[in-house]
């Protein structure tokens, strides 16, 4: 019979001392498991405060940028950079109250910025919702133009800037009535013009601060026409007239001579729009993109006043359209 042996002292001495290491190597891992843990949390903690950090600061962006202009600089499909722009065709539509700097020095400065303030919010939501992107805000002025940085048919962007336009000015009849309850006792009056052409749209200012905006002589022949504009009327040129003559109601104010602008610009008073179609004529077929002028012959003394009223319009359309048209979009380095 075999009988086992037991184990020496120092046997058990040994195996003592191993559990011991075991031991502390436990003690070790267990209080790098802790860090780790702690680190991890941490970690996580600091992930979740950046992103609540990024997203109010999103949202401060989103407050100084167009919708628009946002989502191509988040989407990364706009450049920050000022070295290239693009030659389109845009709508663009000023406006600014008549005689607000006259009022400063009568109205208390609170009162003063709480005016300008509503008005200048609800003018960007109707312009918001109507898909222009808002250029600037000059004092009392504003700047919305259609067509970029997001491409638009020339036909809904002047449609959409007619609109536009019209409840904008529905909506300062709405302010006049809050304004005089909160005392201020003028009438305040907007003008406001539109036109559509040729502009070069992109970054412009320094490397270090640039604006997107728009330049070009169509940019200001709006602003020139908006300055000629009377108290609470809308111009609009001829050039957009064309677009939307089909559902805008507007009447003939004539040539104007505008400063800056060397030849007589026809233009017109939006008043409304109205579902039916004007724009059927004997003479003329139109689109974006094709232009069809019937052969015109006439006996002018046999002309009625339908007639001619009929062939001043179609011909006045043509000009407008050739005066404006652009085959392709240019890029200028």
């Amino acid at each position: 019979m075999t009988t086992a042996k037991s184990n020496s002292p120092t046997e058990l001495t040994a195996l003592q001392n191993r559990v011991s290491e075991l031991e502390e190597e436990l003690a070790d891992l267990q209080v790098l498991l802790d860090n780790t843990m702690e680190h991890g949390t941490a970690l996580e903690n600091e992930l979740l405060n950046q992103t609540e950090r990024m997203a109010a600061l999103q949202s401060k962006m989103r407050k100084y940028l167009s919708p628009q202009l946002f989502q191509a600089l988040v989407g990364g499909t706009a450049d920050a950079n000022t070295k290239s722009h693009k030659r389109v065709k845009l709508t663009i539509y000023f406006s600014d109250i008549v005689g607000f700097t006259d009022i400063t020095d009568a109205v208390e400065p609170e009162l003063l910025s709480d005016v300008l303030n509503s008005y200048l919010t609800r003018m960007s939501e109707i312009a918001l919702q109507y898909g222009g992107t808002i250029d600037k805000f000059v004092g009392d002025a504003v700047m919305v133009f259609f067509g970029a940085p997001e491409a638009m048919p020339a036909r809904e962007q002047a449609e959409r800037s007619v609109r536009m336009a019209l409840e904008m000015r529905e909506a300062l009849y709405q302010l006049r009535a809050e304004w005089k309850r909160k005392g201020i006792t003028q009438n305040l009056q907007v003008r406001a013009a539109i036109n559509t052409g040729i502009c070069t749209v992109g970054n412009f200012g320094s490397e270090n601060r640039m604006d997107y905006t728009i330049i070009g002589g169509q940019v200001n022949l709006a602003s020139r026409l908006q300055s000629a504009a009377p108290p609470d009327s809308i111009y609009i040129s001829s050039a957009t007239y064309s677009l939307v003559e089909d559902f805008a109601d507007a009447h003939f104010v004539g040539p104007l001579q505008v400063k800056g602008i060397h030849a007589p610009v026809d233009v017109w008073e939006l008043t409304g729009v109205t579902q039916e179609n004007r724009l059927d004529s004997p003479y003329l077929t139109i689109d974006d993109q094709h232009l069809l002028l019937k052969e015109l012959d006439v006996d002018m003394a046999a002309l009625s006043d339908d007639e001619r009223r009929a062939i001043q319009k179609a011909l006045s359309r043509v000009l407008a359209h050739l005066s404006t048209r652009v085959d392709s979009p240019k890029t200028i380095h």
